[in-house]
């Protein structure tokens, strides 16, 4: 679970780049789709081969998912409490993280749904295919669009 840690941080980091007037739930899309980015592009906490293995391995295996939603909630309360100025027990703290924790298992879940051949390492397009998995899952989940990077109108 070290590398879904590794994530984790990377992505608590990448909040406080997010400006401040930015929902919650919005700033963990724009703050998780910069740490992938970073990751697939070469530049991250991971490589882009752990990244693309600790998917393929936790989205195979329900107690894998359910760790990984455990740290996901224990990591990203507390960046987004101290985010908000608020205790990583505060409703809206909770509420965020429960929405997403639903965006990010759903948005792994979904990337299988590809065709048996497709290869992730192979995708040249493969921070687009996420980006847009991550926003599509976004949507479904809070019933409308994500805004554009860093927050403003896409």
């Amino acid at each position: 679970m070290t590398v879904v840690d590794d994530l984790l941080h990377a992505t608590a980091a990448a909040l406080k780049d997010v400006e401040a007037e930015t929902s919650p739930e919005q700033a963990l899309l724009i703050a998780t789709t910069e740490a992938v980015t970073e990751i697939i592009n070469g530049r991250g906490v991971i490589t882009r081969e752990r990244l693309l293995a600790m998917v393929e391995v936790v989205t195979a295996n329900s107690n894998l998912r359910k760790q990984a939603s455990l740290a996901r909630k224990r990591v990203l309360s507390q960046a987004l409490a101290v985010r908000m100025g608020v205790a990583a027990e505060n409703h809206r703290v909770r509420q965020a993280i429960t929405m997403w924790s639903a965006i990010a298992a759903g948005a792994y879940l979904g990337g299988r749904s590809m065709a048996d051949h497709y290869d992730p390492r192979d995708d040249d397009r493969l921070i687009e295919r996420m980006i847009a998995e991550l926003a599509a899952t976004f949507a479904d989940v809070m019933g409308n669009e994500p805004l554009g990077p860093r927050g403003g109108a896409a």
